[in-house]
């Protein structure tokens, strides 16, 4: 988007265009456009009153073309600063378009730019730069927790947290100014109370929000699940099980999956992204050859790992290829062929860095309760785990079910594509655990917000070693701490680079 502010005259439709809907909201916004848009419509526009809806008629001059609910919005007291016409139009894409076409083509008004509406608001002061943040992740957000925090800057309620610290960082820098200019007023004792006073308040408010972006996992507004193992152990099939749908091919021929497949997974109402991969393995063939390395890439950033073992195939040398990788989950496949419980063994001893922080589900042929070979107890009781216990905590707990037998875990089998949905309850389930897990805390989702508020951490560290190192210099002290100021002031959107803008409006959709 080009950031050189235009005040032309914009339309476009806030709604989407891409479907038929019953109803679509067309926005026209500029300054003083009464008198422009007043010939298309049945009613005087220069006379409306603000923020009343009214039934009327667009016209092509004597031809109606639609019969509307129209609403104004006068400037400033609208979304923007300016003066916004709200269309309710019938929702067929060809009548939007119509419409759209009808104003762009008779007068000077032009086809908004992605985000807009939302720049203008933010160029006349009717939105922050932490609110256009917010709603930028309140309309993309994948989970609950996402549009609640997006909500959050939206309405406010983190910025007072934010503009708390910048008059913290303002309270701290007047009483070091003070020492220069009214050090005899006020008197030295004074002097000093102040400067550590508001001192050790603005370290405090730094260390609280330091607390909510230090463990920060950058990919939990995009979660992605990402499945590994080596060719043919069964990867494409848990895929599949998991959206309950034949979304990935699968055969009995090594290296079917050549690329990555991705595709949206939602459990408790928060979106994942699902990737199956190219099995791990050395090959000739380019293309999976590249599959294999972006396999490795994804495993290495993916918030959710699982390990498919096929301990029937298993090939020591492709193994070292993720030997630091620690998994959240591992899945043993191919447990009703005979010699199960011994080939299993043999991997987990052999690779037993695996289960570090893991959890791990056995497989054993079927997911019926009865007689479940090879382990061969009569019941295994409830398919619920008792304890699932927080992922990657140092003792993960344990996911037994009552009465299974030695073994201690209850098994699944994703040999095949007959997997219930119980299978896919208690994977999620373990997915969910992890991702609940880490929202505890109430991270800072918004990455310019984790980075700069770390940047100020640092920052204030370093401040802080010259503070009580050059106390008796206030001048040192006072330049040290306008470093400090400079990040402050970016967080809270004193100071916003064009590439910070271009960012944000990057994921707007036309219309906002």
């Amino acid at each position: 988007m080009n950031f050189n502010y235009s005040d032309d005259p914009i339309i476009a439709c806030s709604t989407g265009g891409n479907t038929n809907t019953a109803i679509a909201v067309i926005r026209i916004s500029g300054v003083n456009i009464e008198e422009v848009v007043n010939p298309f419509f049945s009613i005087d526009t220069t006379n409306l009153k603000p923020r009343y809806a009214t039934f009327c008629k667009i016209l092509d001059n004597d031809k109606i073309v639609d019969e509307i609910v129209l609403t104004f919005f006068k400037g400033p007291n609208s979304y923007n600063g300016e003066d916004v016409f709200e269309l309710s139009v019938h929702g067929n894409v060809l009548n939007i378009k119509r419409i759209i076409d009808l104003f762009i083509s008779n007068t000077g008004i032009r086809f908004s730019n992605p985000g807009e509406f939302t720049y203008r608001a933010l160029k006349n002061k009717k939105l922050t730069l932490n609110q256009v943040e917010g709603l930028d992740l309140l309309l993309n957000a994948n989970s609950i927790f996402a549009l609640d925090q997006g909500f959050s800057l939206l309405s406010g309620q983190l910025q007072k947290d934010f503009t708390k610290l910048y008059d913290l960082f303002l309270n701290h820098r007047s009483s070091i100014e003070m020492g220069f200019d009214f050090l005899d007023d006020v008197g030295e004792e004074q002097f000093e109370s102040n400067l550590k006073g508001s001192f050790v308040n603005l370290k405090s408010h730094i260390d609280k929000l330091y607390k909510h972006v230090k463990n920060t996992n950058s990919d939990l507004l995009n979660p992605e699940i990402v499945i590994l193992g080596l060719p043919n152990a069964g990867k494409s099939s848990l895929f599949n099980n998991l959206l309950t749908e034949d979304r990935a091919i699968v055969s009995n021929i090594a290296g079917t999956t050549r690329d990555y497949i991705t595709e949206s997974l939602n459990i408790d109402n928060n979106i994942f992204k699902l990737t199956d991969t190219a099995g791990i393995r050395n090959t000739e063939d380019k293309i999976e050859e590249l599959g294999v390395h972006k396999a490795l890439d994804l495993i290495e950033t993916s918030f959710f790992k699982i390990l498919v073992v096929n301990p029937f195939d298993i090939d020591s040398k492709y193994f070292s290829k993720i030997e630091n990788v620690k998994f959240d989950l591992i899945i043993f496949t191919h447990s009703d062929k005979e010699g199960f419980v011994g080939e299993r063994d043999d991997f987990k001893n052999n690779f037993s860095h695996f289960f570090v922080d893991s959890v791990e589900i056995k497989t054993a042929g079927s997911i019926e309760p009865k007689n479940i070979a090879p382990i061969g107890a009569e019941k295994s009781g409830s398919i619920e785990p008792e304890n699932v216990g927080p992922i990657g905590a140092e003792k993960p707990g344990s996911i037994e079910p009552k009465n299974v037998g030695p073994i201690g875990a209850y098994t699944f089998n994703y040999s095949n594509v007959c997997a219930t949905e119980t299978d896919n309850e208690l994977i999620c389930s373990v997915i969910s655990a992890k991702y609940m897990k880490l929202l505890d805390f109430d991270p800072l989702i918004v990455s310019r917000h984790s980075y700069n508020i770390e940047k100020i951490k640092n920052m204030f560290n370093d401040y802080e070693a010259i503070f009580n190192n050059c106390s008796d210099d206030i001048s040192i002290i006072a330049s040290e701490l306008n470093i400090v100021g400079h990040c402050i002031s970016e967080l809270i959107g004193i100071i916003s680079p064009d590439d910070i803008l271009h960012n944000i409006f990057d994921n707007f959709c036309i219309g906002k």
